[in-house]
């Protein structure tokens, strides 16, 4: 027992430095690579490398340290590349246009969030919190967050979320608008629970709030509109809340009216540019109408055969429709995504939240999954939301102490 418990321990140390490792590794060498690409560099794609070699690493390493956790997880991959494999070879004997080497490096980021919890699983086994873990990933959306401010006040290309000129927002040096999306709705739903259901209070709270709104994506406002509605309803009485929000959005404006102008306005002439050169459906799907008529359609209808539907095959040059509920669909088929998104369920359940928060919090992110892309095929997202299902465990420890505490007063 002795020796199983000193074994434990040892992957959990290696583990966990491995995470926090590569956790702050990927975000410099995303941001690396977006400077490069929107310098106009001819190769930019250095945090893919890293990504493809931690992969390896990881894999080999579970295999040399497996259990009956890990060998379950690596099942689930065999059978979701048997997929793969099997939807690219019937794509192919139609679509001669195939694009394998991307799809294939798709593939792996689809599998990404599954090979981290290979690493994930030593550090729940040995079921001790790591405060270090926690202290990194506040590091890490604390710079991201300055830099956020940098780049508002200094106007710098590099750090904005997109790359036109017309579109308003700041993501620091996180690469894709849709990424930085999923991130701070992560970071979100983290620092709301410490707040409001933990009772911590924290500067990291108004760091992610206020980072999150000059990141301005679609997503990250609806997924705090959701949580101002959820909040409101749960917490304060009726009477409370038209007060409270008209002082908050009267004085909110009054202190950052040029900013929200600034914000609504470019979002509300972004709106009305699509809304008249494509109509309203499209100008609400951010044009996605437009990919399920040119891309979703000749792949079902022109280039799959019956195998596809259940081990699908997608290109994601060609066909990538940025939903994601579609995406996963077209990528795994029928069977891949059943396994796959029964895979994230049980990982989502790990999430040591309250029922009812779990429940908003998990049909609100199903909802912008499947009106936005990214999630699902992002590493960088995988990554984060396996670093706050290990985060939220101290939420577990801390609701407990409570209960405790509470048990003891009840009986003095």
């Amino acid at each position: 027992m002795s020796r199983l418990f000193i074994n434990n321990k040892t992957l959990y140390k290696f583990a966990l430095g491995l995470l926090i490792i590569f956790f702050v590794l990927f975000y410099f060498s995303d941001g690396l690579g977006k400077i490069l690409y929107r310098s106009g560099s001819g190769f930019y794609r250095y945090s893919a490398i890293l990504k493809g070699f931690f992969e390896i690493f990881v894999l080999a390493y579970s295999l040399i340290t497996l259990k009956k956790q890990k060998a379950y997880v690596f099942i689930a991959i065999l059978l979701l590349v048997s997929c793969f494999l099997i939807g690219q070879f019937f794509l192919s004997l139609k679509f001669s246009d195939l694009n394998f080497a991307e799809n294939f490096n798709s593939l792996f980021k689809y599998l990404f969030p599954f090979i981290i919890y290979l690493l994930a699983i030593d550090v729940l086994i040995y079921n001790k919190y790591s405060v270090k873990l926690f202290k990194y990933y506040k590091l890490i959306i604390i710079i991201n967050g300055i830099l956020i401010g940098i780049g508002l006040l200094l106007e710098i290309d590099y750090l904005k979320t997109y790359t036109g000129v017309y579109r308003f927002g700041y993501n620091g040096l996180i690469f894709a608008q849709n990424e930085a999306s999923f991130i701070f709705i992560f970071a979100l739903a983290t620092i709301y629970y410490r707040r409001f259901y933990l009772n911590i209070k924290e500067y990291f709270f108004w760091i992610v709030l206020i980072s999150s709104l000059f990141v301005a994506t679609k997503a990250v406002y609806l997924f705090i509109a959701l949580l101002l509605v959820f909040h409101l309803f749960k917490r304060v009485s009726l009477k409370n809340i038209i007060a409270f929000g008209i002082f908050i959005a009267a004085g909110g404006y009054f202190l950052f009216s040029n900013i929200i102008n600034s914000i609504i306005m470019n979002s509300w002439n972004v709106f009305l540019y699509y809304y008249r050169r494509d109509g309203l459906i499209s100008a609400s799907l951010n044009g996605r109408d437009t990919f399920l008529r040119e891309k979703l359609e000749p792949l079902i209808f022109d280039y799959w055969s019956l195998p596809n539907i259940f081990f699908g095959g997608q290109d994601v040059v060609s066909h990538y429709i940025e939903m994601g509920l579609i995406d996963l669909f077209l990528f795994f088929g029928a069977f891949g995504f059943v396994l796959y998104f029964y895979f994230y369920y049980k990982l989502f359940n790990l999430l040591s939240f309250n029922k009812y928060f779990k429940i908003y919090f998990g049909l609100s992110l199903l909802f912008i999954i499947a009106t936005a892309g990214h999630f699902f095929e992002s590493g960088i997202v995988g990554l984060h939301f396996i670093i706050i299902i290990l985060i939220s465990k101290k939420h577990n420890e801390i609701n407990k102490a409570k209960s405790f505490k509470n048990k003891d007063e009840t009986v003095n």
